[in-house]
């Protein structure tokens, strides 16, 4: 090898070494599982994140793993975030697409899908605790195909 490609090679590794080196860390990341005979209609998912230090404002991600054996196109969830002891809540209905018109998966994967599913941006006092549950929203009780559910919580930068 000559030393030109040496250093090419060289100055290509330092430059990925920095670049991963400068990613942030999630503040909170973590993944529950599902039951595998199926997500019942009132399993709640639940995570609870904290206390923090100080006042700070964090986007929030969900990730959600799923098999080929989920039967629709659409999944509708409720998520619930509840800060303590400051008493703020909030919650919505996500709807995601898991398939596109043809029927093809949207998750990236081969046996088991991943979608990651931004969720808010959300402010936590400091000495709060946050907790966010989630629970399918489906017609059907039972719900095949969901193996984990997942929470992401990442600081914002300061401007």
């Amino acid at each position: 090898m000559s030393r030109k490609n040496r250093w090419t090679i060289t100055a290509a590794i330092l430059v990925v070494m920095v670049l991963a080196a400068c990613q942030k860390r999630p503040f909170y990341s973590h993944y529950e599982p599902v039951s595998v005979g199926g997500w019942e209609k009132e399993d709640t998912v639940s995570f609870e994140i904290g206390p923090s230090d100080d006042f700070r404002h964090y986007t929030m991600t969900m990730g959600l793993r799923a098999t080929m054996d989920f039967p629709y196109r659409n999944l509708s969830l409720v998520v619930r975030q509840e800060a303590r002891p400051s008493g703020i809540s909030h919650s919505d209905t996500v709807d995601i697409a898991m398939t596109d018109r043809d029927g093809i998966p949207l998750g990236k994967g081969v046996s088991h899908l991943q979608y990651d599913i931004p969720l808010s941006t959300i402010a936590i006092v400091a000495d709060d605790t946050l907790r966010v549950s989630i629970h399918h929203n489906m017609n059907r009780y039972i719900l095949p195909g969901i193996t984990d559910i997942g929470l992401t919580l990442a600081a914002q930068q300061q401007p």
